[in-house]
């Protein structure tokens, strides 16, 4: 798998066409330009700057530390990727071109491209994942209520049973 695993994006199957019947029963076609709009066309509204004062309001200096950072999903495996990145391509650039200013500046590009290509991997399996966990957990859902309309079946059928058996 890795970064560009995967497969590819499902197209739905969208017509421009509309066909609907008229008073004579015959098929008639409708465009999509025919129809009046869905939604209006008007110019995306500015925030105003007061949500801007209030969000900048709302930063604090204790969410730039360190143990913030820690315990945010997938910052570990970034952090390791860029180190990685940084002493291959630092070592490499500077065993090549025996450079030190060149070597650092590698490495220090090295590092922030491991960084965000080792932010996304990780990104991407958790999101891989999650949908995972969603699909499991609606199947389960769909087990238990066949389960329970089974056993609402079974509960109908013993309650029709014994009605026959009081009869006779």
């Amino acid at each position: 798998m890795g970064w560009f695993g995967g497969s590819p994006a499902k197209v739905s199957n969208i017509s421009e066409i509309d066909t609907t019947s008229n008073s004579n029963g015959q098929q008639e076609q409708q465009f999509l330009e025919d129809l009046p709009p869905k939604f209006e066309d008007t110019a995306p509204r500015q925030p105003p700057e007061s949500m801007y004062r209030e969000a900048f309001k709302q930063v604090k200096l204790s969410d730039f530390t360190i143990s913030h950072y820690v315990n945010m999903p997938c910052f570990r495996e970034a952090m390791i990727t860029g180190f990685q990145s940084m002493g291959v391509l630092g070592a490499i650039t500077f065993l090549i071109h025996k450079n030190p200013q060149r070597s650092v500046n590698w490495a220090v590009c090295g590092f922030f491209l491991g960084n965000i290509v080792g932010w996304e991997q990780c990104r991407s399996l958790r999101r891989k994942s999650f949908e995972t966990v969603e699909k499991a957990r609606q199947k389960n859902q769909e087990k238990q209520a066949k389960k329970w309309e089974e056993k609402q079946t079974s509960d109908e059928q013993m309650k029709k049973w014994k009605e026959v058996q009081e009869r006779e």
